[in-house]
């Protein structure tokens, strides 16, 4: 019997599928290769990138913020870690030492803690920076990368636009090299977007999911709190789409959960903020660091400068508003019509991008949430993100002509913008159109003939263009971002600890003395948080927070800084501290001026108890001759009582005392921060703040051999830590219910 022509002989049919198998087998490992190299790529492009910007100035990651308050806090913060003490008051910080308070330490969040007990074990702390900030460009990489994964991107797409995200304007040249606690909540945002997501469809156990939203909401940044808002509503939407209404609900109580971890972080901070600088409410639009839409228009164009209104002056000399030099051209390549089936899965996406775009254009201030440019960073997340999703559906070459001179366009485009901007540096802008015109010119030709060879492209032109940028603009010129220049190395610690005997009052300026206080002042003025980590009480110290009172009597800044008559105040008398000096009362050893601010202080006669103990071109120093009662203690005014005993440590104070039929008050040298509770006796008695914001108890008549204790505790703690505590267990909780859901369903569906 004849076969017909559609019967197939079962060895041709056996053949066959062992053929399909080992090709099914031998795309998944060149899957699995790509999923394994594209990573490891991304590590090490992005390692490269952070280490030009080192190599071209190795400050270039220890400016502003970051050398005046986070690496000399990390590190006095790693050091009482090591000690086996978990601090959240350092009264020796002064306004900088309430850490609980300012958030931004993240004391709640163990990866910080992490990372400060390294920064306390290197030797110097411009090193640790660029140790510290590569490692958090990677993880912002990687996190980009898998969340471009989980939308569906291909691993080559995804590498491409995961190296650039760390080196956008903003990312390197502000959260970077400064204000590190918004890059690390821009690092958590992504981790969390991609961990959220995968929870919602049922790949992720939440309690993970959970754990990196814990990340990002103990960072201490308000804006990763705002984020993981926004995200998890981008990722409600996606649910409704899908009608995963069942997983939805997993997704919110997760999220709610999340969401009582904020508690710890900042109603510190809340309840604190009344006697600090943190109390502006409402919207403002006065333009500081606002963007708009030309901006984005040039976006990809490296060398614009936006002609942003930043503190002081209108302009900048970094480009803050790039993003990639291929975000914009690489646009009229894309399959837009392909992604519409993609539409439902990309909401999230879209949502998030929509509501950055929106806030980034819009008022300057919203409640604590300000100066919009600080939101760029999640607008090119989601961007990023998605051109990697829809470019993995291929790139588009039919009328390709036209294609590519929307690229060229887009180009000239963006340069004309920069020269508008800036038409001072118009060299630069010419050399940055021709190096992005080549690189469009290749990604035509690659695009028409090697799509495979466009993210390698993308990767390498990203790396020179941030060459060509750093060589360009290695730092802030126009005094946008302060260079402090200060020391960083433990010699120079040493070096300053034998100058200058604390606790000091410091009367200086930071626009006299930033550029000039290593090479030329011989390291007598420090400024922000930097003479706590070298060992040395000072009243200068960096504060986000601030203390209005202390502040006010002294003239000080967030990091330091003083007016003239600062000096005055030192050693005038405060009428509420039993008409104890000012040095006195704050139990100050050292006085030091910089000439500049008070000229003539060299031929001033100090009071009694104290000389001039060193003048030269930049300083005068003056010394106390004897020391003051109660050195094991931070109480140093005793009005009308008899101390028979007095010790302290960071966060109380315990003494016995007595006192006339007049009763008396003892003053502290410490600030009056909300959290302190005062009891005589074991009864509580008023907190009372005087004159110069410091701590003061008023005792009654006829004391005899009292017990007058004071202690301090985050105000809030004792709600947000039971919080913390229940949010905890509650997610470990959900955690253990999915997975034991999960079982009956994988061995189905193995059966």
């Amino acid at each position: 019997m004849r076969r017909s022509s559609e019967e197939v002989d079962p060895a041709s049919r056996t053949s066959s599928t062992a053929a399909q198998r080992s090709a099914s087998r031998g795309d998944r490992v060149a899957r699995q290769h790509q999923d394994g190299l594209a990573p490891l790529v991304v590590i090490l492009a992005v390692l490269v990138g952070s280490s030009v910007a080192y190599l071209r100035t190795h400050d270039f990651y220890f400016w502003d913020d970051s050398a005046a308050a986070f690496l000399p806090t990390w590190y006095a913060v790693g050091q009482e870690l090591w000690s086996g003490t978990w601090p959240t008051m350092r009264p020796d910080f002064w306004m900088g030492g309430n850490w609980a308070a300012e958030a931004q330490f993240g004391l709640w969040n163990p990866v910080n803690l992490v990372m400060m007990m390294a920064v306390a074990k290197l030797p110097d702390l411009a090193v640790s920076a660029f140790i510290v900030k590569a490692f958090w460009q990677v993880m912002l990489a990687m996190g980009g990368y898998l969340l471009a994964r989980e939308y569906g991107a291909n691993p080559w797409p995804a590498a491409a636009v995961a190296v650039a995200l760390p080196f956008a304007g903003f990312t390197l040249y502000f959260d970077a090299s400064m204000w590190i606690a918004g890059l690390i909540a821009t690092v958590w945002t992504a981790w969390f977007w991609w961990a959220a997501r995968r929870v919602l469809n049922g790949r992720l156990n939440p309690f993970i999911g959970f754990i990196f939203g814990y990340l990002l909401i103990t960072n201490g940044n308000p804006y990763g709190a705002l984020s993981a808002v926004i995200v998890l509503m981008g990722l409600a939407l996606e649910a409704l789409l899908h009608r995963q209404f069942r997983a939805l609900w997993k997704l919110v109580l997760m999220g709610g959960l999340v969401g009582c971890t904020a508690l710890v972080a900042y109603l510190p901070l809340l309840l604190t903020a009344e006697v600090g600088w943190r109390t502006a409410k409402g919207i403002v639009n006065d333009g500081d660091l606002a963007i708009n839409s030309l901006m984005l228009m040039g976006t990809s164009t490296s060398t614009m400068l936006p002609d942003l209104f930043v503190w002081r002056v209108y302009g900048s000399s970094v480009p803050v508003a790039y993003s990639a030099w291929f975000l914009l051209p690489i646009l009229p390549w894309l399959n837009w019509s392909a992604s519409r089936t993609k539409a439902r899965q990309m909401a999230g996406l879209w949502w998030v991008l929509g509501v950055y775009l929106v806030l980034a254009l819009g008022p300057s201030q919203i409640w604590m949430f300000r100066w919009p440019v600080r939101l760029l960073e999640y607008v090119w997340l989601a961007s990023f993100v998605i051109v990697a999703v829809v470019w993995s559906q291929g790139v588009r070459t039919d009328a390709w002509k036209l294609r590519a001179a929307g690229s060229v366009v887009i180009a000239f485009a963006g340069a004309l913008i920069a020269f508008l901007m800036a038409h001072d540096v118009a060299e630069r802008h010419l050399v940055g159109l021709i190096v992005q015109v080549a690189l469009i010119g290749v990604m035509i030709v690659f695009a028409l003939k090697a799509e495979r060879l466009l993210p390698g492209l993308f990767i390498a032109g990203t790396l020179a263009t941030l060459v060509l940028q750093i060589i360009w603009m290695p730092y802030s010129t126009d005094g946008t971002l302060w260079q402090f220049r200060l020391p960083s190395s433990a010699a120079a610690a040493a070096d300053y600890r034998g100058r200058v005997q604390g606790p000091l009052l410091q009367v200086a300026q930071i626009d006299v003395t930033a550029t000039q206080v290593r090479e030329e002042a011989g390291g007598w003025l420090l400024f922000g948080s930097m003479p706590g980590a070298f060992g040395v009480e000072s009243t200068t110290s960096y504060t986000g927070l601030g203390f209005d009172v202390f502040a006010g009597a002294l003239c000080i800044s967030y990091a330091g800084a003083t007016c003239p008559e600062a000096f005055n105040v030192a050693f005038g008398a405060l009428p509420d501290a039993g008409g104890a000096r000012f040095v006195d009362a704050t139990k100050m050893n050292t006085v030091l001026v910089e000439n500049r601010l008070v000229p003539g202080v060299a031929q001033f006669e100090p009071p009694p108890g104290w000389r001039l103990a060193e003048t030269n071109e930049w300083v005068a120093v003056f010394v106390r001759d004897s020391p003051l009662p109660w050195p094991d203690s931070r109480l140093s005014v005793a009005d009308g009582v008899s101390v028979a005993a007095a010790s302290s440590s960071d966060t109380s104070e315990i003494l016995r005392v007595s006192t006339g039929s007049s009763g008396g008050s003892l003053t502290f040298a410490r600030l009056a921060w909300p959290g302190y509770t005062a009891t005589v006796n074991g009864e509580e008695t008023p907190i009372i703040t005087n004159s110069a914001g410091l701590l003061r108890v008023d005792l009654p008549a006829e004391l005899s051999d009292a017990v007058v204790s004071i202690e301090f505790t985050a105000p809030g703690y004792g709600v947000a830590v039971p919080v913390l505590l229940m949010a905890i267990l509650a997610a470990a909780a959900q955690g253990l219910v999915v997975a034991r859901g999960a079982k009956p369903r994988r061995a189905a569906a193995d059966d």
